[in-house]
C-alpha cells in the first residue's frame, strides 16, 4: 500500500479533523434550528407536518389528500410515504392527546434519520466505486483514510447548501436520496435488478423518478426494467393494499391522480394544489418554464405561464435529454464510472424539467458529484480537482448560498440554482464522452 503518510491514502491530518468536526457541529446547529422553528414556534414551518397528517389519515382510515396540516397545506405524493410515516402520525389539534409520539420528538427524529440516510446513501456509492475501481491501491485503499473522507465529506459539502434546505424543511430529500445512491452502488456492481428496484421505490415515494427508468430503456435492459417494475410493485401497491385494503388503495390513488397528476397533466381543472404546486406566484420554482416566465415578466406577480413557454419548457427538456442519450451511445462503455455519469446526468437533465422544482431538489445531484470525483481520482492518487471541475463545483456550492442571502429575489427567480445544475450535468457529458481517452488511456 502506497502513501500511508501524507498522501491519499495516508491519515487525515490535524486541520482535517477539525473541519469534519466543524462540519457535524453545523449539522447539529441547523437541527437545533430546525427543532425550533419546526415545532416550538406558532406557526410550524416545516413539510412534516404535511406528511405526519397524511399518516394520521391513513392511521384512523381517512383521506390523506383532503386532511390538512396546521398550515392548511395538503399531501401530495405516493401513499407510500404516508404509510411508512403512520408510527410518527400527527393528530389534527384537538386530538393531539392520541398522538403516539409528540410532534417535536417527530420532527428530531425526522432530522436525525434524514441525516443518517444521507450519509449511508453517500458512503455506499462511494464503497461500490472504490471496490470496483480499477486501480488496485483504491480497491485496498483503508478505511478512514484522507481518500475515504474526501471522496464522501467533499460531496456532501458541496451539496449541503441545497441539502440543508431540504432538511430545514423536513422534505423526503434524504430518502430519495439514499435510494438513488443505492441505485448507482447497484449499477457499480452490475446489480441491475437491484439497481431497477431502488428506482422503483423512488418513484414510489415521489412520482418523478420514475424518468429514470429512461436508463433501463435506452440501455434495454430487462432485468433493470423488472427491478422497477418490482419496486413500483411493492412500493405502490403491495405495501399500500397490505395498510389500507385494495378499496383504500384503489381510492387513495383516485384521489391522487384527481388532484395531482391529472391538473399537472393539464387533464382537469382541480384548483385545491394551485397555490402548493401550480402557482408561479406563490412557489420558489426553478423549472425551466418558471425561470423562462421570470425572465419575460421580472416582476413580483408574473402571470402563470403561456403555452408558449409551457412548449419552450418541454423542448429545452427534450433537447438535453436527447444530448445526454447521444454522448451515452457514442461514449458507451462497460464501465461502473461510465454507467454512474450516465445515471447521474438523467438526475441533472430531470430536476429541471419537472414544472414546480423546488431549489432543495438538486441535492439530489449529489450521486453525480461523488461519481465525477472518482473520475477525477481513478488514475491520479494526489486527488486533483482540476480547475474546470473546480469551477463548477464551487458554482454549485456558491449558487445555493447565494439564492437564499436576503434581497437575492432575483437570482432565484432566474435560475441561479438551475444553471449551477446544468453546468454539472456539463462536466458528467463532458467525462463520459472523453471516458476512454481520460480515464482509459
Amino acid at each position: 500500500m502506497a502513501d500511508s503518510g501524507t498522501g491519499a491514502f495516508g491519515k487525515i491530518g490535524g486541520w482535517e479533523v477539525a473541519g469534519i468536526v466543524a462540519l457535524l457541529v453545523a449539522v447539529i446547529g441547523l437541527g437545533v434550528a430546525t427543532e425550533i422553528h419546526s415545532a416550538f414556534l406558532k406557526r410550524r414551518q416545516t413539510d412534516l407536518d404535511t406528511y405526519l397528517r397524511a399518516a394520521w389519515a391513513v392511521r384512523t382510515g381517512g383521506n390523506m389528500y383532503s386532511i390538512t396540516d396546521t398550515n392548511g397545506w395538503h399531501y401530495n405524493y405516493p401513499p407510500l410515504l404516508g404509510i411508512l410515516l403512520v408510527p410518527l402520525a400527527d393528530a389534527p389539534r384537538a386530538l393531539e392527546q392520541h398522538n403516539w409520539v409528540p410532534f417535536s420528538v417527530s420532527v428530531g427524529l425526522w432530522y436525525v434519520l434524514s441525516v443518517v440516510l444521507a450519509w449511508i446513501g453517500t458512503d455506499r456509492l462511494a464503497r461500490a466505486l472504490e471496490k470496483t475501481s480499477g486501480d488496485a491501491e483504491v480497491r485496498l485503499q483503508r478505511r478512514y483514510c484522507r481518500r475515504w473522507w474526501a471522496l464522501r465529506l467533499l460531496p456532501l459539502l458541496i451539496c449541503l447548501p441545497a441539502l440543508a434546505r431540504a432538511l430545514a424543511r423536513g422534505q423526503v430529500n434524504s430518502l430519495l436520496l439514499l435510494l438513488l445512491a443505492l441505485t448507482g452502488a447497484s449499477l457499480a456492481y452490475r446489480r441491475y435488478v437491484r439497481a431497477g428496484l431502488w428506482t422503483g421505490l423512488a418513484a414510489a415515494v415521489k412520482v418523478f423518478p420514475l424518468f429514470l427508468g429512461l436508463y433501463w430503456l435506452w440501455r434495454w435492459s430487462w432485468r433493470g426494467l423488472l427491478g422497477v417494475l418490482l419496486g413500483l410493485v411493492v412500493g405502490g401497491v403491495l405495501v399500500p393494499v397490505v395498510t389500507m385494503g385494495p378499496q383504500g388503495t384503489w381510492a387513495a390513488y383516485g384521489h391522487f391522480a384527481h388532484v395531482v397528476i391529472a391538473p399537472a397533466l393539464g387533464l382537469n381543472h382541480n384548483a385545491s394544489r394551485d397555490v402548493e404546486l401550480f402557482d408561479v406566484n406563490h412557489t420558489d420554482s426553478n423549472s425551466y418554464e418558471a425561470i423562462i416566465n421570470h425572465m419575460l415578466h421580472p416582476g413580483h406577480n408574473p402571470p402563470m405561464p403561456s403555452r408558449a413557454v409551457k412548449v419552450m419548457h418541454w423542448l429545452i427538456s427534450l433537447a438535453l435529454v436527447a444530448a445526454t442519450l447521444l454522448v451515452e451511445r457514442r461514449s458507451r462503455v462497460d464501465h461502473p464510472l461510465h454507467r454512474n455519469l450516465f445515471f447521474g446526468c438523467l438526475i441533472a437533465v430531470l430536476l429541471p424539467m419537472i414544472p414546480i422544482c423546488h431549489p432543495h431538489y438538486f441535492c439530489l445531484t449529489l450521486p453525480l458529484v461523488v461519481t465525477l470525483m472518482a473520475v477525477r481520482w481513478e488514475r491520479d492518487q494526489k486527488l486533483p480537482f482540476g480547475w474546470p471541475l473546480l469551477a463548477v463545483l464551487w458554482f454549485v456550492f456558491a449558487a445555493h448560498i447565494i439564492t437564499v442571502l436576503p434581497h437575492a429575489r432575483y437570482f432565484r427567480n432566474f435560475g441561479l440554482v438551475t444553471f449551477a445544475d446544468l453546468a454539472l450535468w456539463g462536466a458528467g457529458i463532458y467525462w463520459m464522452a472523453n471516458f476512454r481517452r481520460r480515464v482509459l488511456a
